[in-house]
């Protein structure tokens, strides 16, 4: 029986991404399911800090778009937004290697950090990193 790519994401990223509760302050706000004609499109997972403010969506959308997985975080006072990561779907490893080493990238970036703590804001005009 093979494991759906959407189920093993929602699996792993909710373990590799839960220093964002320990570390960091936010909740698990929760897990959302998106089906396109009864069948699972995409998913994502939202994560809200109420005392900085902040909200980072981790998404995994490998069917049907060439979105793949992308890492948002919003500022919920300006309603800005920046894109953390993006890695095509063309781009991910049937064992989803991709998805620990965006963390790792992701968590080894002092820019990313910051932004993350609520340390400072700024909007960026570009991807902070790309696969």
């Amino acid at each position: 029986m093979t494991i759906d790519k959407i189920d093993s994401f929602d699996e792993k990223a909710e373990l590799l991404f839960r220093n964002l509760i320990s570390d960091y302050g936010y909740t698990l706000e929760g897990k959302n399911l998106f089906e396109l004609n009864g069948m699972k499109w995409s998913t994502k997972h939202v994560y809200i800090n109420s005392d900085t403010h902040l909200k980072i969506e981790i998404q995994q959308a490998p069917y049907y778009t060439d979105y793949g997985f992308s890492i948002f975080i919003y500022n919920l006072r300006t309603d800005e937004y920046n894109i953390l990561y993006n890695i095509p779907h063309d781009s991910h490893d049937e064992e989803d290697k991709f998805l620990v080493r965006a963390h790792q990238t992701l968590f080894s970036s002092s820019e990313a950090i910051d932004l993350i703590s609520g340390k400072y804001w700024r909007k960026l005009s570009h991807i902070l990193f790309q696969e």
